[in-house]
This record gives C-alpha cells, sequence and structure tokens, in this order.
C-alpha cells in the first residue's frame, strides 16, 4: 500500500520510479482517490507531477452517488476532474438502469457522464432506449439524448424521438417529435392494421401517458398515402389504472377530411378484454 497525496494505492506488488515519480501497481489493485471514489483494476499507473492515473483491465469505477463504470481501460485526469473510459463500457446506476456503449467522459465537477457513441440504455423492467449520443446528469439523475432515439418497451411497442428525456429518480419520461408503432398482437390485431400514433410531445409515467397534438390510426401503412380513417385530437391520455384511453378536442378523419368532431371522447385500452368499440363521448 502507498498513499500517494490525491490517491491511496494498495495492489499484490507496487513499483515507485522516483525519479520520473510514477507508481505502478499490478495485481487486484484499488485506488482511492481524495473525495472517496474507488477504482478497481488489474493495473495502475500513476503519474505523481501530473496528477494522472491509468487504469488497465477489468476496471471497475464506483462514484460516491452509487452509480458503477465497467470498462477495460480508463484514466482519470485528477487536476482537471476527469474520467474517461475507452473500448466497451457499462454504465450502472443506483435506480437499476443500465447503459452499454464506448467511450464515456464524466465530467466529475458538473457531475456529468456522456458519450457520442451508439448506446444502449435499459430499465429494470426491460424497457430498451438506442440512441446515438447520451448525456446523464448525476445530480438530477437525468438521462438525455438528442438525434435518433428508438424506445421499445416490455409490450413490444417502438417509439421513435427527436429528443428524450428520462428521469431514472421518477422513473417518467418526456420526448418530441414521437411516433409510435403499437405491437399489433397486444393490441389485439392482426398483420393487416398497423397502429400507431403521431404526436408532438409524449409525457409517459408509470400510471399515464400524455400525448400532445395526437394523431391515432390502426390503417395499414401506405407510403405517401393517408390513412382511411384517423383520429387527431388536441391531447390524448392513456390512463393505465382505469385502463381507458381519453382524447381532448378530438376530430374523426376520413382520408384526411374531417368528419366528426368531439370535444371530450374515450374508449377502452386494448387490455380491456370485454369492451369493444368506442364508448359514448362525455
Amino acid at each position: 500500500a502507498i498513499y500517494a497525496e490525491e490517491f491511496n494505492i494498495t495492489a499484490k506488488e507496487i513499483i515507485v520510479d522516483k525519479d520520473k515519480q510514477i507508481i505502478t501497481g499490478v495485481g487486484s489493485v484499488k485506488a482511492i482517490d481524495s473525495s472517496g471514489r474507488v477504482i478497481n483494476a488489474d493495473k495502475i499507473i500513476y503519474e505523481q507531477s501530473k496528477e494522472f492515473l491509468l487504469a488497465e483491465g477489468d476496471v471497475k469505477i464506483y462514484d460516491n452517488e452509487g452509480n458503477t463504470l465497467t470498462s477495460e481501460k480508463s484514466t482519470y485526469d485528477k487536476k482537471n476532474e476527469l474520467i474517461i473510459t475507452y473500448g466497451d463500457t457499462e454504465l450502472s446506476i443506483n435506480k437499476g438502469y443500465k447503459l452499454s456503449t464506448i467511450n464515456i467522459n464524466y465530467d466529475i465537477i458538473k457531475k456529468i457522464l456522456s458519450s457520442n457513441n451508439s448506446s444502449i440504455f435499459t430499465d429494470s423492467d426491460g424497457n430498451v432506449i438506442e440512441t446515438e449520443m447520451f448525456q446523464y446528469n448525476v445530480n438530477e439523475m437525468l438521462f438525455s439524448s438528442i438525434g435518433k432515439t428508438k424506445v421499445v418497451d416490455i409490450n413490444k411497442n417502438k417509439y421513435h424521438f427527436k429528443e428524450l428525456h428520462v428521469d431514472t429518480k421518477k422513473n417518467e419520461m418526456i420526448g418530441s417529435d414521437v411516433s409510435i408503432l403499437l405491437d399489433q398482437k397486444n393490441f389485439g390485431l392482426d398483420e393487416k392494421n398497423d397502429p400507431r400514433i403521431l404526436a408532438n410531445d409524449i409525457f409517459v409515467s408509470k400510471n399515464k401517458t400524455n400525448l400532445s397534438r395526437g394523431v391515432f390510426t390502426v390503417c395499414k401503412i401506405r407510403k405517401d398515402k393517408c390513412p382511411p380513417w384517423a383520429i387527431q385530437a388536441k391531447e390524448i391520455s392513456h390512463d393505465k389504472i382505469k385502463k381507458t384511453i381519453y382524447y381532448d378536442h378530438a376530430i374523426l378523419k376520413f382520408y384526411d377530411i374531417p368528419i366528426f368532431y368531439f370535444p371530450k371522447f374515450f374508449h377502452p385500452d386494448p387490455t380491456v378484454k370485454r369492451q369493444s368499440g368506442f364508448l359514448s363521448p362525455f
């Protein structure tokens, strides 16, 4: 074991180069920084003059907020408070969320983890988010992605966004420019139908889903052609407890021509087996 100002390092073998001010630890290495962050690795090289640490082989980094970074190689620039992982990296968040990507940057001062590479983000229920980039704010426990983002939920419904934010503390999701392809089987339809929703924005929580400026239809997708019928609404809400879908200021359209207007309108969601068709407006 050796104490080197910013790090307390233990290992099976430690080599100290006094002239170059380099400490090398090999075999079950553990380095703890002055703030209590822990780095485990097969090998660590620490340059004291630069306050720069290189970790290699089965690297695991534990921060003070319960998050864990796992990779084969990582660096820790203590002067600039920056951790960088190289190659395949896994991030485990203390609320049961996990992320797989390559090359994560961890700005310790701002408490932000980020990557500009394709990433896969999963929650404890098995919902999967595929992103082109991501940013995770540790203090706010907020996962964000801008660009092409795809979500596949546990019911095989597919969501596409241009921007997505997930509150990992509250288990809530907000997205913009959303396109939802509902699973045909779970929706109670065959392959001749393509149930889907387009909306400006979406908010998803455990018990409710709200969409603004939404359009719903089950008609088969036809390239460059409007569906035979669709319901357009100022707001569409799905109450998961009541198993009911509500529409606010709804317009029923046939081939994009408005036919009926309903100030308020609702019907059972697909999980309700004994009810069918639309319920009366309220």
